[in-house]
């Protein structure tokens, strides 16, 4: 899961050998470790103007373990395609929202992200669902 996220961020420079690593294709992870939702950024991403989008998809991944009845629990609980996009469509919302703001296509982005949802659920006949409810879900800057 990418790119949730309302504890402290952080950001580890080192992986020590028991941590999990970031799957591949992710450029951000946030996972549970003793309780805690904990976020991890690739490395070649610090400091750069993308590492803002992916923090911000993070942090809502964050705040969603953080309001489940336990973080372990709330990433168990992501057994089916429909409960990854219910879970997915905010943070994606949150990095929606950073990436317009930095000039990024809203149309081309939303796109972009409606298939990159459907294949991490394993819903990839749904992608135009998958759209419809980015499109219903992200709201258009004030001034569009």
């Amino acid at each position: 899961m990418r790119t949730s996220w309302l504890l402290p961020l952080m950001v580890l420079p080192l992986i020590g050998p028991r941590d999990p690593p970031i799957p591949a294709g992710y450029l951000g992870y946030t996972f549970c470790r003793n309780g805690i939702a904990e976020t991890w950024l690739r490395a070649d991403l610090v400091g750069t103007a993308q590492s803002a989008e992916v923090l911000a998809h993070e942090a809502v991944h964050r705040r969603q373990a953080g309001q489940a009845p336990g973080c372990e629990a709330f990433f168990a609980g992501l057994t089916s395609a429909r409960r990854v996009i219910e879970v997915e469509i905010p943070a994606y919302c949150e990095e929606l929202a950073v990436a317009v703001a930095r000039g990024a296509e809203r149309d081309a982005i939303l796109r972009d992200y409606a298939l990159r949802i459907s294949a991490q659920s394993g819903a990839m006949e749904n992608r135009l669902d998958v759209l419809a409810m980015l499109r219903a879900a992200c709201p258009e800057p004030p001034d569009s």
